[in-house]
């Protein structure tokens, strides 16, 4: 059946609703992050234990979007969407009430399955509801409003807990649920799947497995270390895993992706654009706080006032990229964007062991300003290259590579930074030489990500 698209006040209405589930999923993160170190205490775990709060729905999320992405060309978008507004609700109530770790972590993977069916289907929403120059605004607003919730979730966490105890950062998640699937059954339309599409069972099993070892084997690398059995074995299975997904791809008569998408050279260019430009990005996400806290000896509200201009960039410079992609080449938006990234981590590289607060702020402001400018024009170019039954997979797969880029541009730069700090320190260097050495290096490494990812975005149609 085909539906009518709706005008252009719906339109927004719609967004009003992807816009909501974003902003909680992001918000969340930063909330929960606050209250680790209460948690920690009242369960009475480690830091290497309670990690596990965070990382387990980092890789609940990454590793189920293709799959929700399937399932929303096979079913309405609409009801999967709205399910993860319920599954997240439902385990952010399990979370508040989890009395030990296993209980929570256990709670945390059932939020991140409602997040990851929610991030699988905003931008397939949005792609179905706004068509021409107002998809690239509202892909921009919908960037504008993940900086919202960066800057608001540590401040809004803090509030939290600090009046009301840890339960409560989950209890906030339920009222916005419940608005949210309220007005999402009234807005958003079914949005019917122009063609029969089926899951193939082997290879979503062979591709979840293999990508849930691959992301935890790199999750875990830099605290367990890269040369133990476990990473290796986790390493070893996922390739396994892999060639058996491959294989399948190519004699499955349904097959779970269809690697046909990657001939689209706007989608597949689009794909390792967003790696290349998301783990250029994190390359200084964990190591910057680790930098103000050793090096310029700053206290927590310093560091959170010195982390506020990149998330601020972020939420000016998405909507601006979104209305530019309207009247210019995509590619080249992305590729400026990943230009400022670019000046960003060499400011970041030469930022010495004394720099002003002006410096930081500045260097800072463009890292987040290339940020918004390189999403929007590229995660526009592939949802309008998508083919029409298969607008779910990519999409999803669009946000596996975004949350893929993430979690390796950390890993892979903290690995960087600890063989250079840890060669510097063998020599004899003093501890602060080595670390900056060693922060310098993973800069480096992350300038010549984003350089990759401009060729790669010059390269495309």
């Amino acid at each position: 059946m085909k539906h009518l698209l709706p005008k252009l006040p719906h339109k927004w209405l719609i967004f009003t609703v992807t816009a909501t589930g974003t902003f909680m999923a992001t918000l969340d993160g930063g909330v929960v992050n606050v209250a680790l170190p209460v948690m920690a205490k009242q369960f009475g775990a480690d830091i290497e234990n309670i990690q596990f709060v965070v990382s387990v729905y980092l890789l609940v999320i990454t590793c189920f979007l293709p799959i929700f992405g399937k399932l929303s060309d096979m079913y309405s978008r609409k009801k999967m969407y709205l399910g993860g507004f319920l599954l997240f609700g439902i385990g952010s109530l399990l979370c508040s009430l989890s009395g030990s770790l296993a209980l929570m972590i256990v709670s945390r993977a059932l939020q991140g399955l409602g997040a990851s069916a929610m991030m699988a289907n905003a931008q397939a929403v949005i792609a179905k509801a706004f068509t021409g120059k107002d998809r690239g605004r509202a892909l921009g607003g919908v960037g504008a409003v993940v900086a919202l919730g960066s800057l608001a979730g540590p401040a809004v966490g803090g509030f939290l807990i600090q009046h009301w105890g840890w339960p409560s950062v989950f209890w906030v998640n339920i009222p916005v649920c419940l608005l949210g699937i309220w007005r999402g059954v009234q807005i958003v339309p079914r949005f019917n799947p122009i063609a029969k599409v089926r899951m193939d069972i082997a290879g979503a099993g062979y591709f979840l497995l293999g990508s849930f070892l691959f992301l935890f084997a790199l999750n875990e690398g830099p605290s367990k270390g890269w040369t133990s059995p476990l990473l290796l074995a986790a390493f070893a299975l996922c390739v396994v895993f892999f060639m058996l997904f491959l294989r399948r791809e190519k004699v499955s008569k349904t097959p779970f992706i269809g690697l046909s998408i990657f001939n689209i050279k706007a989608i597949s260019y689009g794909y390792v654009v967003a790696v290349l430009g998301f783990m250029a990005i994190f390359t200084n996400a964990v190591l910057l706080p680790f930098y103000l806290t050793d090096i310029m000896h700053l206290d927590p509200v310093q560091i959170g006032l010195l982390l506020l201009p990149f998330p601020a960039a972020l939420a000016v410079a998405s909507p601006v990229s979104g209305v530019l992609s309207e009247k210019y080449s995509a590619r080249f938006i992305t590729t400026a964007g990943l230009g400022f990234v670019l000046c960003g981590a060499l400011l970041f590289a030469f930022i010495g062991d004394s720099p002003s607060y002006a410096y930081i702020i500045l260097a800072q402001l463009i890292m987040g300003t290339g940020s918004g400018t390189f999403q929007v024009p590229n995660n526009n170019t592939v949802i309008s290259a998508a083919p029409k039954n298969k607008l779910g997979i990519v999409s999803s797969v669009n946000a596996l590579a975004r949350n893929a880029g993430m979690i390796m541009g950390i890993a892979l730069s903290v690995a960087v930074y600890a063989a250079v700090q840890g060669a510097y320190l063998r020599a004899g260097a003093a501890a602060q030489s080595a670390f900056l050495h060693g922060y310098q290096a993973a800069m480096f490494f992350g300038a010549a990500l984003a350089v990759a990812g401009g060729v790669f975005s010059l390269r495309r149609e």
